[in-house]
């Protein structure tokens, strides 16, 4: 039986893909899918999709594979991880395919080298899942039926999806409070795959809303679980894409933030808000928030929509703010972030534990 390799990133899109996570794909997409995706924001059945989910090949493979035929899928140590039903092998268009996808063909947007680095050969086709995954953080890294089930036992009838790659701040933590003050719990949601160097670790990410769930939200309104799929920075796509997993999840609501799944300045600060309100397929609904900052004038957070004071009155709150604070050593202001969750931060960052690949 052929086989192919698969690196750390599509080994995390297979376990997604057999555990639901990425429902309704059960497998790799296929060209019919993937042009339906890139183009209309829809998979061919008509359902809303909005990132292609594909396994890339060698050229070599690509002459190689049959449809039809069944190929087995490798992992670490040469660990056979699932089987592939071919429906299709194809050539993806970067020149074309990848503005459409990010808004922009900028080898310095992140998302566009990643995708730049991969094969442009593809193959399509459902997967049988042989052997789940080894686990990092197995008390965390729920698939949907379990947080399903979470929610259920603790009589949740609305539950709202937070999506995050950073520690918890007071901008994320106002924004919580919004969601608990309108469903009935909040499923906060950190993503764990792949990131660009100097992001937070995991590690950082878990602890740190660890300790404001213990410390500071009622014990049966705030469940803690982890995403492992790669950021793709995406943007107002990654939003669509997001609500819609965390759909998957369980959740009946979704925020959606500033510059939600964003990078630099690639997209406008409330882009994700425009997209996903085209949307009324997605089966989950959209909170759209506006990016909270501490006001000196009000003396706490606040948004543009309940402030009537200017910028020279108030201190951005974000994951970048936050991140340039560590990397100098310094604490955040407690407005910013709490003592607690600094203290704990900056620890992490002398231990050199904080910061991807160092930061």
């Amino acid at each position: 039986m052929r086989e192919i390799q698969l690196d750390k990133n599509t080994l995390l899109e297979i376990y997604n893909l057999s555990n639901s996570v990425f429902f309704p794909l059960d497998g790799f997409m296929t060209s019919k899918d993937y042009a339906c995706v890139i183009n209309d924001m829809h998979l061919s059945n008509g359902q809303p999709w909005t990132i292609p989910i594909t396994l890339e090949v060698s050229k070599e493979q690509a002459d190689k594979i049959i449809k039809e035929e069944k190929v087995c899928l490798i992992g670490e140590n040469s660990e056979k991880v699932a089987y592939l039903h071919v429906s299709d092998v194809f050539k993806v268009h970067y020149e074309k395919d990848l503005i459409k996808i990010f808004g922009t063909s900028d080898l310095q947007h992140p998302g566009v080298r990643w995708e730049r680095s991969r094969s442009p050969y593809r193959v399509g086709g459902a997967v049988k899942i042989l052997k789940q995954e080894k686990r990092e953080f197995p008390r965390y890294q729920l698939t949907p039926q379990q947080t399903k089930n979470v929610f259920k036992n603790k009589g949740w009838a609305t539950v709202t999806g937070f999506q995050t790659r950073n520690p918890v701040h007071r901008a994320h933590e106002y924004l919580q409070r919004i969601a608990l003050e309108i469903t009935d719990g909040i499923f906060i949601q950190p993503l764990i795959g792949w990131k660009k160097d100097g992001d937070i670790s995991p590690k950082a990410i878990i602890k740190s809303y660890e300790l404001l769930i213990s410390n500071n939200y009622p014990s049966d309104r705030a469940v803690l679980g982890l995403l492992t799929t790669p950021m793709r920075y995406a943007g107002p796509r990654e939003a669509v894409f997001h609500a819609i997993i965390r759909r998957n999840y369980g959740c009946t609501h979704f925020i959606v933030g500033r510059d939600h799944a964003g990078v630099d300045n690639y997209y406008k600060k409330y882009e994700a808000h425009d997209l996903c309100k085209r949307f009324n397929d997605l089966g989950i609904k959209i909170l759209t928030l506006c990016g909270p900052y501490y006001c000196g004038k009000c003396g706490c957070i606040v948004t543009e929509k309940n402030c009537k004071h200017g910028p020279d009155n108030s201190t951005s709150i974000s994951g970048r703010d936050m991140r340039n604070y560590f990397r100098q050593g310094k604490i955040p202001p407690q407005e910013c972030m709490r003592e607690g969750i600094s203290k704990l931060l900056l620890a992490m960052y002398k231990e050199r534990e904080l910061f991807i690949q160092g930061g």
